[in-house]
């Protein structure tokens, strides 16, 4: 049942700003979509090496020049391309947001070529914001709201950001800091603050990637995109030589990087660190397997979900025998839980659900309609959002056709009533109803199993808290080249 926020709508603009993947490409010169393709039928190793070598980033589009590729919307159906993950349309929050505005006209989605620096993508944002707010007070729905409420005075900005759109933000701002007096609060989503060791997996996706693209062809591809930089963990996250620290530039390198855009990408974000967002209402992930910190051996990046304790002072604190004592940590399965928050935010709110579908999901999408009756966290509405179930789906990143996959719900509570469905999105039609039985020996843990019949994108959503937990599951169809 739909839940409806209190009191009289405000007027302001809206500015959505979608994650990384989170906005169709295509190629400027031929009209060829390369991101944003409609349904995955079958993975082939030739077309996929085609579509990654595609989105590579030439010289001049670092250097500002004519761009080869543009972004042309936000992402509507859910996309996978093997090696690079599974994005997640933004169809929801537009909807949300396009109800809660007081007209259509205040309502502005804001793609972007996500390859690309998020010093150049913050600049065009903040050009966006400024015209999207000028023409928006010029309109005539405006002028209609201030005759009937003159003490309201001008629309302000309100921007709703996931993941790598809150960087976005924080950007602008300091790119443009005349725009700060004109927003009325920022809404981030699972945003990498201090970035994600997920990064780090993508920038040295050549070797030893669990998926089958060819790592020729990924590698030097994902090197060349500078955002993918500006998401590369700012905190202790590289496990070496006894203990852990921030990845710099050689550290960088040595994952594959490139040395340029390594530098530009942490003078980045050093020469951010005190920039901080207005009323800002941070929504965080967490309780969900989350890489947290790497090492590198041969220069395979191997992953953990821990990282080292210390005394406040960031001395290591050993264990018995002196070594480092280890601190399992937990996030949204992409942003690592306190790399999500703003340093001078007060109070994140905190759900747990998985990195993309924390931007679906009832709760959040309940969140940003408050923005526009004025209402900022959780306690200001009462019992609008429930309470939150706090188990953990998890599922593959991908699987292949005629293989079952596996489903495991963890935290499970005594005498909870859970059900499984795995459907198939993006015009399949496809219901399976997998049954959580318990694991003997792990109290607390229900595992299904489940074998598709057909190739594309599958959810996996489990009910019977507050609301679904959902995961996305690309299934393959391995047909080979040649």
């Amino acid at each position: 049942m739909r839940r409806s926020n209190p009191g009289r709508r405000l007027h302001d603009a809206v500015v959505i700003v979608p994650g990384i993947m989170g906005s169709e490409l295509r190629e400027t010169r031929t009209g060829r979509k390369l991101w944003g393709v409609g349904k995955l039928l079958a993975y082939t190793a030739g077309a996929h090496t085609d579509q990654l070598r595609r989105l590579e980033v030439t010289g001049s589009e670092r250097e500002g020049g004519t761009a080869d590729v543009e972004a042309t919307g936000l992402l509507e159906s859910f996309e996978s391309l093997p090696g690079l993950g599974s994005a997640h349309p933004y169809t929801a929050m537009v909807t949300e947001m396009r109800r809660s505005v007081v007209d259509p006209a205040a309502l502005l989605p804001f793609p972007y070529d996500w390859r690309l620096s998020v010093e150049h993508n913050g600049a065009l944002l903040a050009a966006a914001a400024r015209r999207h707010l000028d023409a928006w007070r010029a309109h005539s729905e405006h002028r209609n709201y201030l005759d009937a409420d003159p003490e309201a005075g001008p629309a302000r900005l309100v921007f709703v950001a996931h993941s790598m759109g809150g960087l976005l933000i924080r950007e602008a701002l300091h790119l443009d800091s005349t725009l700060r007096a004109d927003i009325r609060a920022v809404m981030t989503v699972g945003t990498p603050f201090s970035g994600s060791v997920k990064a780090v997996l993508m920038l040295n996706a050549g070797k030893g990637l669990p998926l089958p693209v060819p790592p020729a062809v990924l590698r030097p591809v994902a090197a060349t995109m500078p955002g993918l930089y500006d998401l590369l963990p700012s905190y202790r996250a590289h496990e070496v030589d006894g203990d852990m620290r921030v990845p710099g530039i050689e550290d960088i390198v040595a994952l594959g990087g490139r040395r340029d855009l390594a530098k530009a990408a942490v003078e980045r974000r050093a020469g951010r660190a005190e920039t901080t967002l207005p009323e800002h209402v941070t929504v965080v992930g967490m309780g969900q397997r989350t890489w947290t910190s790497y090492r590198l051996a041969d220069g395979v990046a191997l992953f953990d979900r821990c990282l080292f304790k210390r005394y406040n002072d960031g001395r290591l604190l050993p264990d018995a025998e002196g070594r480092p004592q280890r601190d399992p940590r937990t996030g949204d399965g992409t942003v690592y839980q306190y790399a999500a928050q703003l340093p001078g935010t007060a109070r994140p709110v905190h759900f747990y659900h998985e990195h993309g579908e924390l931007i679906r999901s009832r709760s959040v999408l309940d969140m940003a309609s408050g923005l526009m009756h004025g209402l900022r966290h959780p306690d200001e509405r009462g019992a609008m959002l429930g309470d939150e179930a706090e188990f953990e789906l998890c599922a593959p990143e991908w699987s292949t056709l005629g293989e079952p996959f596996a489903i495991e719900v963890d935290g499970v509570a005594r005498g909870a009533d859970l059900e499984c469905r795995v459907r198939g999105v993006n015009g399949l039609d496809e219901l399976l109803t997998p049954a959580l039985r318990p694991v003997p020996g792990r109290p607390g843990v229900l595992a299904a199993s489940c074998t598709p019949g057909r190739p594309g994108m599958y959810e996996v959503e489990v009910t019977g808290g507050a609301e679904p937990k959902r995961r996305l599951v690309p299934v393959l169809d391995m047909v080979h080249d040649g």
